[in-house]
């Protein structure tokens, strides 16, 4: 029965975490990892984004940040390679700084796995790898990160 209230308890508490007091006084983004659901606001490609382009997008999940806007940057767009990471959320005003990793991608048109050129994707290191000779992220696309405290 304590094994039930413990994990009870974790599924309970783990949204706190995200929660933001009126105050201001609570953690947006633990110091841990922090999964987050993001839905793209700018389109980025291989083809016209360069390194260093502002993009934003709108956070989904969690719930208690759903239309929170997220700010990051394009850290690569070299032919099949498309790299970008989200490096701060902003919250009533106030901007939090974090790190991020991309997890998974679905397309605009909602295909996991495939860009918005409809290239099967793979998620590495670098970022997202089309199987084909470019990759483009549409508005609209929502892509999973894994995000913590900078």
């Amino acid at each position: 029965m304590n094994r039930h209230l413990l994990t009870l308890g974790a599924l309970l508490l783990s949204p706190a975490a995200f929660a933001q007091e009126g105050g201001g006084g609570a953690e947006v983004v633990s110091p841990m990892n922090s999964s987050m659901l993001v839905k793209m606001n700018t389109s980025i490609s291989t083809t016209s984004s360069k390194p260093g382009d502002r993009i934003t997008g709108m956070l989904i999940d969690p719930r208690e940040l759903r239309g929170v806007v997220i700010e990051g940057k394009v850290d690569r767009a070299d032919h099949a390679i498309l790299g970008f990471s989200f490096d701060r959320i902003i919250v009533g005003g106030k901007v939090i700084p974090i790190q991020s990793h991309l997890v998974s991608l679905t397309s605009s048109k909602g295909n996991e796995g495939r860009d918005d050129l409809d290239n099967r994707i793979r998620i590495e290191g670098v970022g997202i790898i089309a199987f084909g000779t470019a990759t483009a992220v549409d508005e609209g696309a929502e892509v999973r990160i894994t995000a913590w405290k900078r």
